[in-house]
């Protein structure tokens, strides 16, 4: 089987639109849902981190739009991971394989069963180190020097099924989320183009997940509180705060317990601790954060 024709799961992000651009190059997308447009469910996924799927060229004007009219595949619109209108099309449909990449659903068996070949899905981690639904916060949360992108069996545990394919790449210190996501972007394509090629003709080797080393990726509410400042050195705190700005922001206070509104982070200074870590305080050109082994130098909020 050269050619499959595949039914892809995903959303209008790099991470999605890389996959389906490498299903499209070499198979046959048989349809592509993503979730009906609503302010819960995917609503709320796609609005953490303060909408990152649509800023800074994530979700491109027409990306889907340019795809679709040179592919010619049918958009299915997904009330729910368990909507039976779509497992009934996908039966009728009888793809070869189910791809998924940035669903913000889990999906029952039945759906993942209805491909011959089974499910597979691209996710935005090295599994199984961060499973869950944000691995990108938790990567930054976690301090990792590495990162990259997982290609697995998709099944009813999510994020566990055997590996297909991996790509990994250093990340440097301070990266914008923004700027991680469109990396695992192109990242994603490759090796889905990669594990498509494997799958069509019978020589993909998996391989099981190591239950030891599984960290979790759950959700995280905005304002919640997550860096340790009695633990984290200066340049931690900085790596974490200018890497998910502005998605995520540490919920601050200065002494009285005034909240701190930042509008930006711009670097950090090593120096004797002059204050105990995570003091706050107003400078002329916003805030000075202190940390164990320096200060972080917020930027005023407009």
């Amino acid at each position: 089987m050269s050619r499959m024709r595949v039914a892809f799961f995903g959303m209008s992000g790099p991470l999605s639109l890389g996959a389906l651009s490498a299903i499209a190059t070499g198979h046959t997308v048989a349809a592509v849902i993503q979730p009906a447009v609503r302010r819960s469910g995917a609503g709320q996924i796609r609005s953490f981190l303060g909408g990152m799927a649509r800023t800074v060229g994530l979700s491109r004007p027409g990306s889907l739009g340019e795809l679709q009219r040179k592919y010619r595949f049918p958009i299915w619109a997904a009330r729910s991971g368990a909507d039976s209108d779509i497992a009934s099309r996908l039966a009728a449909l009888r793809p070869d394989l189910i791809c998924i990449a940035g669903y913000p659903w889990i999906l029952p068996q039945d759906t993942l069963g209805a491909a011959p070949l089974g499910a597979i899905n691209l996710h935005a981690a090295l599994l199984p180190r961060h499973r869950g639904l944000l691995p990108l916060f938790w990567i930054y949360y976690r301090d990792d020097r590495e990162t990259g992108v997982t290609v697995h069996r998709a099944t009813a545990a999510p994020d566990s099924g055997e590996i297909l394919g991996q790509a990994s790449f250093a990340l440097e210190r301070g990266l914008s989320v923004d700027q991680l996501n469109l990396r695992n972007g192109e990242k994603g394509s490759e090796l889905m183009g990669a594990v498509l090629g494997d799958l069509a003709t019978g020589c993909s080797s998996p391989r099981p997940q190591d239950e030891s080393l599984v960290t979790p990726a759950p959700w995280v509410r905005p304002g919640t509180a997550m860096v340790d400042f009695a633990a984290w050195d200066v340049e931690r705190v900085w790596h974490f705060l200018a890497g998910l700005y502005p998605r995520f922001q540490e919920p601050l206070v200065t002494a009285d317990g005034t909240p701190v509104r930042y509008g930006g982070v711009k670097g950090y200074f090593r120096e004797a601790r002059l204050h105990p870590p995570g003091t706050v305080l107003q400078s002329s050109g916003g805030w000075e954060l202190y940390c164990n082994g320096g200060r972080v130098q917020l930027a005023a909020a407009a």
